[in-house]
């Protein structure tokens, strides 16, 4: 499934798709895309491609159902559409734009309304700082 999300994001692709869950994978040839168990075992997965594309993200989306028996990268059991690949994409995507949502309204926040950090932390209240 392949969805474009449009900018200004909150971060480049690469980082968005780990903060949304995903690992990096190196496939056969050195290509790097990103994959996310849905189990705890190693297949099904989900796995995607991602670029940074005119200021937003391109997002190529399946779903590999067991690794490939051919010995060949492109020869696998995967589902390009259907329900649980929708629904995951619509979770990225949400996500994706949550981020922007909230990263966008600190910034937009007059001088006097910002969230100042606490200082100290655990180590200040520890050590009276």
């Amino acid at each position: 499934m392949n969805t474009f999300i449009p900018g200004p994001l909150a971060d480049n692709a690469r980082n968005l798709l780990r903060r949304a869950g995903y690992g990096e994978h190196r496939g056969r040839e050195a290509q790097l895309s990103y994959t996310k168990r849905i189990q705890g075992t190693l297949f099904p997965r989900y796995h995607a491609y991602v670029e940074d594309r005119n200021g937003g993200m391109q997002l190529n989306l399946h779903l590999d159902q067991k690794e490939s028996s051919l010995g060949s990268a492109h020869a696998h059991s995967g589902e390009y559409s259907g329900p649980l690949v929708e629904r995951e994409n619509a979770r990225i995507v949400a996500f994706v734009k949550s981020l922007d949502c909230v990263e966008g309204q600190e910034a937009s926040r007059p001088e006097g309304q910002r969230e100042t950090k606490k200082s100290g932390g655990f180590f200040g209240w520890l050590f009276g700082g």
